[in-house]
């Protein structure tokens, strides 16, 4: 998963740019649903990949396993109710969307497996198929435990910030300008990505791997 591979690239591609739109409208949708417009007047509550598009985060792809997408804005003032429940909500709605996601390819792929459907299929559609809907489930796994680490500007500092009383923001905001040079050393020098996502993925996928196996 963490190597670079030209046989893989296009295939990658698509995954990755199928699992950062749904990604990030799933956090304009939430926000949106909770009284804030201010993705949707942006243009960014929409699957359209070309309104998330992040030019150097889908360069990355092309060079490494990371890329991303650019971040949806949201404005808390705006949401009805709990606003820290609110920003909750909003930043677990594109990772729990990435891992909804893993679970729909892994059982689409094991029914198109064990079904005559793709016989009928020229040989390259088939394998076509397969592959990006084998490179959707790896990359939405790793999506969905990468955007859950507890580094700024991921999701899982916003769930973990807004979670926490608010006692602790000063410290979050203290640690915030950290988050961006932990994420280079991750993406610049594998290993210590490995170190820290490795067992998380693999753990996910075979969680996924029991209960649809």
């Amino acid at each position: 998963m963490f190597n670079f591979d030209w046989n893989s690239l296009l295939y990658r591609v698509i995954a990755f740019v199928i699992a950062f739109s749904i990604h990030e409208w799933a956090h304009a949708f939430v926000a949106y649903k909770l009284g804030d417009n201010t993705a949707k007047n942006q243009g960014r509550l929409t699957l359209n990949p070309l309104s998330h598009l992040e030019p150097i985060g889908l360069l990355m792809i092309l060079f490494g396993p990371f890329g991303w997408a650019r971040p949806v804005p949201v404005n808390a003032f705006y949401f009805k109710g709990n606003r820290r429940l609110g920003m909750v909500l909003v930043s677990a709605a594109g990772p729990v969307t990435n891992l909804i996601l893993a679970l729909l390819f892994y059982k689409a792929g094991g029914i198109l497996l064990n079904s005559s459907i793709m016989a009928t299929w020229p040989d390259w559609a088939s394998l076509l198929t397969i592959d990006i809907i084998r490179w959707s489930f790896f990359i939405n796994v790793a999506l969905f435990v990468f955007n859950l680490l507890p580094i700024s500007p991921l999701d899982g500092s916003q769930i973990l910030r807004y979670l926490l009383p608010r006692r602790f923001d000063g410290f979050f905001d203290k640690i915030e300008p950290y988050g961006t040079f932990a994420l280079l050393l991750m993406i610049f020098i594998p290993s210590v990505g490995n170190i820290i996502l490795s067992g998380p993925y693999i753990w996910v996928q075979h969680m996924i791997m029991r209960m649809l196996g």
